[in-house]
């Protein structure tokens, strides 16, 4: 078990972006700390920090973005806790999350916490439990719903500053994220990479994708725009256009992987030629890009 050196960005307490699901143990404070953080520790994108006789095993999942605090420390911050059932004990131990992130995100917390209660015999709580209680996806989702739903009615103008794309697209585009890099055979196409564009008075967002006709490509789930250059100039068309000039040649990529398409070598310099000679409706309205990072499924 491997401990980094002190870490700045470790802070500790109350923050009205954070939110937080609470391990408890019913009877007893007992469980080993040697095994929890060897499991911690033994995840992907984990890291573990000591800051004093606070521990701190930190989750940091580039592929999709999300970054977590797994918190053992040295006293209780559960708010209330008087209130709830004195049969269930504290362990201090929480993971927290910033409230402004996407259900997919929080959902992969969510199975560690699940991995967690089952192996030591803990139950969860957050302040949105009637109590603390066993472990219950359902749950422990809703409470993250409510909390996410009550924080941009109280912060409405904050909002303004993301966009929203449905649940559904961002499942796709998330788990095509995660799978990409376990696609075989692919090492001479080019994975074509999303952009997420909006009108500048709209939350709405566009899933647009680029295209490159360097050599045969994958087109990623949910492409509703194509950004191209047509030879003189670069140009955003609909997705659909280009899959009528092109459908027959497009292919499945991965079994795995909804609507997630492919040109391959046979068909790339057809599909090249068709591309380059043919004219497509521009898009009508402005477009700006927004950062990935700043799209939200409310």
């Amino acid at each position: 078990m491997t401990f980094n050196d002190k870490n700045d960005t470790i802070k500790i307490g109350s923050d009205i972006m954070k939110f937080r699901y609470y391990f408890f143990k019913e009877g007893s404070r007992v469980y080993d700390k040697a095994e929890l953080l060897t499991y911690l520790e033994a995840q992907p994108f984990m890291t573990l920090f000591q800051d004093g006789a606070i521990k701190v095993a930190r989750y940091h999942n580039t592929v999709i973005g999300m970054d977590a605090d797994f918190i053992i420390n040295t006293k209780s911050i559960v708010p209330s806790i008087q209130r709830l059932d004195p049969k269930y004990l504290d362990l201090n131990i929480y993971v927290e999350f910033d409230v402004l992130n996407n259900s997919y995100k929080v959902s992969k917390i969510v199975d560690i916490v699940d991995v967690i209660c089952k192996r030591f015999g803990f139950s969860v709580y957050n302040e949105y439990f009637e109590d603390v209680s066993p472990f219950k996806r359902s749950l422990l989702m809703n409470a993250f719903e409510l909390v996410k739903s009550g924080y941009k009615k109280k912060y409405e103008e904050e909002f303004m500053n993301y966009s929203r794309l449905d649940k559904n697209s961002l499942y796709y585009i998330y788990s095509f994220l995660e799978l990409k890099g376990q696609i075989e055979n692919i090492e001479n196409y080019n994975i074509l990479e999303y952009s997420f564009l909006k009108e500048p008075e709209s939350r709405k967002v566009y899933i647009a994708i680029d295209l490159d006709l360097t050599k045969p490509f994958i087109i990623p789930p949910c492409a509703q725009l194509v950004r191209l250059n047509n030879g003189e100039r670069d140009i955003i068309i609909s997705y659909q256009d280009l899959k009528k000039k092109i459908g027959k040649y497009l292919s499945m990529v991965d079994a795995r992987l909804f609507d997630g398409l492919m040109v391959d070598e046979r068909a790339f310099r057809k599909v090249k030629k068709i591309i380059l000679k043919s004219k497509f409706d521009e898009t009508k309205v402005v477009l700006k890009e927004v950062p990935f990072s700043q799209v939200l499924d409310l």
